[in-house]
């Protein structure tokens, strides 16, 4: 039995675009997508003209990064959305079931990105700034955005990665 992550539809109430939609679902089918090479319509977001405003909406996300240690590679999770208010709605799969390819573990101390217990790079620094640019890419936003979506002081997590080509 798969464990269920939930993603969210909107960016959440503390994030300066609050109530704006994160378009994770259209990132997440295109990204298994392209993975899989799924040949059903909903997942054919992408079939326009290419520019960068559509790119940084459908650009595909390939991990999603979560609080706590409970994931592990060659799992499966429920990728779902809630229907209404989280947590006092129904829940909606959006995909079939996805693997967990990899797994990283993922400190944000201060401004400090630690991955593996290795430093990967800074917040506001030009120091590997190409580095969160990635990180933030995969996770399915711009580098403001992940910033902003992770401005605690403090955070220990996983990424969980269903993507193999991916890698920190």
């Amino acid at each position: 039995m798969s464990k269920v992550i939930t993603f969210s539809t909107t960016f959440p109430t503390y994030h300066p675009k609050a109530g704006e939609p994160t378009f994770f679902v259209e990132k997440i089918w295109e990204s298994i997508r392209t993975k899989s090479n799924i040949d059903s319509p909903q997942y054919h977001y992408c079939k326009f003209e290419f520019d960068l405003m559509h790119w940084m909406k459908y650009s595909p996300k390939h991990h999603t990064i979560r609080a706590g240690n409970r994931w592990k590679a060659g799992e499966k999770f429920s990728p779902r959305v809630w229907s209404g208010k989280p947590y006092n709605s129904k829940q909606i799969t959006i995909a079939p079931d996805i693997e967990i390819n990899k797994v990283w573990n993922i400190e944000i101390i201060n401004k400090s990105i630690i991955i593996n217990g290795f430093f990967f790079a800074e917040f506001n620094k030009n120091f590997w700034p190409h580095k969160i640019t990635t990180l933030a890419i995969n996770d399915g936003l711009n580098t403001n955005d992940f910033e902003n979506w992770f401005q605690n002081k403090f955070f220990q997590g996983q990424i969980i990665c269903w993507n193999k080509n991916v890698c920190y």
